[in-house]
């Protein structure tokens, strides 16, 4: 069955945490960067998006898309922003991105990255979890860095999951999140996943070789080429990406201008600055005939 994924990254300044190796947000991109390969590569409609949850609101920065190289220099551009993450909106937001992916018969998943103090109360994450159950879209949470966030987040998986379709995966302290996440149900399909927890990166990332030899060297290579490029990114200045200021949007407003953003049909383009505003001129406006009003 194909799969609609829409990824949430915490961006907040909790990422600058020194517990993941080299920070929690540079794990966080590893991590991510590796599961998009999976997911593309698994199925042939496999179709990924990513928002950030740090900064004034979310950014979406990827609508659902296979061009796994278009996301991954997405992931790349990804800066820390703000003091809090906004949990709650951004699962609303990749919901929403969700029910308007092209194919009807896939289903629908968020995997939300946590490496922050959760800031929504019981009550406000037991609505999400019934409106996010309503709309059928499943939710894996990956936890880290923060040990008060797993009750909670607990608790929301239990209320969200329909036929043990979400999963919470808490990574321990001092382990790593990639080696965590590569042994765990999140990252594999069923029939390939190894309960085998500590040998995943010394044996194909987890994937037996015997079983998807294709799988696992694709993750290598993956691996092996997410490394140059952060050592390339280290020795260089980045720029943060250009975020259109919402913080003065009201929720209804903030869904409303991602449902308009999730419906852009671009899975050909050139890697994109995040939240272009809906009144920016067009590729056709720029490359086609002149706008009359200029004649």
């Amino acid at each position: 069955m194909p799969e609609a994924c829409f990824l949430c990254l915490d961006s907040s300044e909790y990422m600058r945490d020194g517990d993941q190796f080299p920070n929690r947000l540079m794990a966080e991109q590893e991590a991510a960067n590796l599961l998009v390969n999976a997911k593309i590569q698994r199925n042939a409609e496999n179709v990924v998006g990513f928002l950030t949850t740090g900064g004034s609101a979310c950014t979406v920065y990827e609508t659902l898309t296979l061009d796994v190289d278009r996301v991954m220099a997405s992931l790349s551009k990804v800066t820390i922003r703000g003091p809090k993450c906004h949990f709650a909106k951004g699962l609303l937001i990749a919901s929403l991105a969700l029910t308007h992916r092209t194919n009807p018969r896939a289903e629908k998943r968020i995997v939300a990255f946590v490496g922050s103090p959760v800031q929504e109360t019981p009550k406000d994450l037991e609505t999400l979890a019934k409106k996010l159950r309503k709309e059928d879209v499943a939710v894996d949470i990956v936890s880290f860095g923060v040990e008060e966030n797993v009750p909670l987040l607990e608790s929301f998986v239990q209320k969200v999951s329909r036929n043990d379709n979400s999963r919470l995966l808490s990574v321990p302290k001092d382990a790593n999140l990639t080696d965590v996440l590569m042994g765990s149900t999140i990252f594999h399909d069923e029939e390939i996943f190894s309960p085998e927890r500590g040998g995943g990166a010394s044996v194909g990332f987890g994937v037996d070789p015997n079983v998807d030899p294709e799988l696992a060297m694709a993750l290598r290579l993956s691996l092996e080429e997410e490394e140059q490029r952060q050592a390339a990114n280290a020795t260089r200045p980045t720029t943060a990406p250009v975020e259109t200021d919402i913080s003065n949007m009201s929720e209804e407003e903030m869904l409303r201008r991602a449902l308009a953003l999730s419906m852009e049909d671009a899975p050909s383009a050139q890697p994109h600055d995040p939240l272009v505003a809906p009144n920016a001129p067009t590729k056709e406006n720029e490359e086609g005939d002149a706008d009359p009003k200029k004649e």
